[in-house]
């Protein structure tokens, strides 16, 4: 009888040991994965900040110049192309924050980045407006991912409007989720009234609730200075 208990002991020795390197080594491929990703986020917030600083180099190197029509041109090139990288930098990330485990406060410092980012550049995109008479339509997105029902729906719409009209319609979220850490957000909150979610500003106005692709569209078409053949 005692040899079969010091076996069955020795099974159960055996089996909480192989369960415990299994936990131990899933622990450290999850850690090794997940700084393995802010790594590479961390690296993407590098590059933009680099991007945005080179851009505010070429816009200033560019009002020099006396032509201003070809000036502009390709200063917009350049920040259609940050904001392009933005765009896809944020949907990995989103992908990324998802997954954590571990680095959380890190990765809220990233995502007000991503907020940070998409204000100034609409802050610069609203400049060009003006100087370059550039016909495009601007639109702050403000949602939330905790507290707005009706959020992803409006997000597939803009995405699907984004396709549709490519660099003539540049649309900036802003997670409102992280708003208790980044004071911006209260300020344009606070500028456009903003109460509810999703709500859009386009060129300037506010548009509270989900807008509709049909009354999106419109409001869109709208918002051009010129006809715009995709309006049609």
């Amino acid at each position: 009888m005692e040899v079969k208990r010091r076996i069955s002991k020795e099974k159960y020795i055996l089996a909480f040991v192989i369960t415990a390197v299994v936990f131990i080594l899933g622990l450290t491929l999850g850690i090794l994965f997940d700084n393995y990703r802010l790594n590479v986020t961390e690296e993407g917030v590098k590059q933009r900040e680099v991007d945005y600083l080179s851009l505010q180099l070429q816009y200033l190197y560019l009002t020099t110049l006396e032509d201003n029509n070809n000036s502009c041109n390709v200063l917009y090139t350049a920040m259609q192309k940050s904001i392009k990288d933005i765009s896809e930098s944020l949907e990995k990330f989103n992908t990324y924050n998802d997954k954590t485990k571990i680095n959380y406060e890190e990765y809220n410092l990233i995502s007000r980045r991503y907020i940070i980012d998409n204000i100034r550049y609409w802050l610069f995109s609203k400049k060009m407006k003006e100087e370059c008479d550039m016909d495009v339509v601007n639109i702050i997105y403000f949602y939330s991912e905790k507290n707005c029902a009706d959020c992803t729906n409006q997000g597939v719409i803009l995405t699907y409007f984004k396709k549709l009209f490519g660099d003539q319609l540049l649309v900036f979220p802003i997670n409102v989720d992280y708003e208790e850490n980044e004071q911006m957000i209260s300020i344009l909150k606070s500028q456009y009234d903003v109460l509810n979610y999703p709500t859009l500003i386009i060129e300037d106005r506010k548009y509270e609730g989900i807008a509709r692709s049909e009354e999106l569209k419109k409001i869109i078409c709208e918002s051009f200075k010129h006809e715009n053949e995709i309006c049609h």
